[in-house]
């Protein structure tokens, strides 16, 4: 089919956020139903933790130090277990039992992108951590990631093992905080539209509807 529109969409996040999960699947649902339309879809690094340690956090004690105030935290769990259902992203928190350290995961997101695989990354990353309740600090696990996109896994484990593009994820995400992003998800349709925190299918195809740009 030839599209007719297109739009180029900015997508600020990070693989630890689940809103950001739950944004993401929305977005893909949003632009998914849009036939007319050819989104380009670019994840944009941001680190919600930058200062992690490399092996994270347990997740019972980090939940409790950010939510020292149960039933709030009980609160936001139950909105997001809704709006997942809504879009159909599987969530698992009691199989979680990290908060990781993601400057792996932005890595392997960077590698994947030179192959044009960005987005399966994305996807088997969110999975394994909000579905599956893996570790995706554990380099083991994004070797095993990498290996089910069709990446060269010995190859990304070599490259984990060593300092390669720790300085462009460092890099991107200050020139994310440069642009005003201090919380995540944040997406920018075609440098027109800003829609701050997870929205629904309906409000990001309303927003790809308006911002849309006529292909010659």
């Amino acid at each position: 089919m030839t599209h007719a529109r297109r739009a180029d969409v900015d997508f600020f996040a990070d693989i630890s956020c689940p809103w950001c999960y739950v944004g993401w699947e929305a977005l893909k649902r949003a632009a998914a139903e849009r036939t007319n339309l050819c989104v380009n879809l670019n994840w944009r690094t941001f680190l919600l933790n930058p200062d992690m340690p490399a092996e994270g956090y347990e997740r019972g004690a980090y939940l409790a130090a950010k939510f020292p105030d149960r039933a709030r935290l009980e609160a936001i769990h139950e909105a997001l277990a809704a709006a997942a259902r809504d879009v159909g992203a599987p969530l698992a928190f009691d199989r979680t039992t990290r908060t990781p350290s993601t400057v792996n995961a932005h890595r392997l997101i960077l590698w994947a992108a030179g192959q044009g695989r960005a987005e399966a990354a994305v996807d088997a990353l969110f999975a394994a951590m909000f579905a599956e309740g893996q570790d995706i600090g554990d380099a083991a696990v994004l070797r095993d990631i990498a290996e089910a996109i069709g990446l060269d896994a010995d190859l990304v484990g070599e490259l984990l093992a060593s300092d390669a593009d720790r300085a462009a994820i460092a890099a991107r995400h200050n020139a994310a905080t440069r642009l005003g992003v201090t919380g995540v998800p944040v997406v920018i349709i075609n440098q027109k539209a800003v829609l701050m925190g997870a929205e629904t299918p309906e409000a990001y195809g309303g927003a790809l509807d308006q911002c849309v740009t006529p292909v010659a």
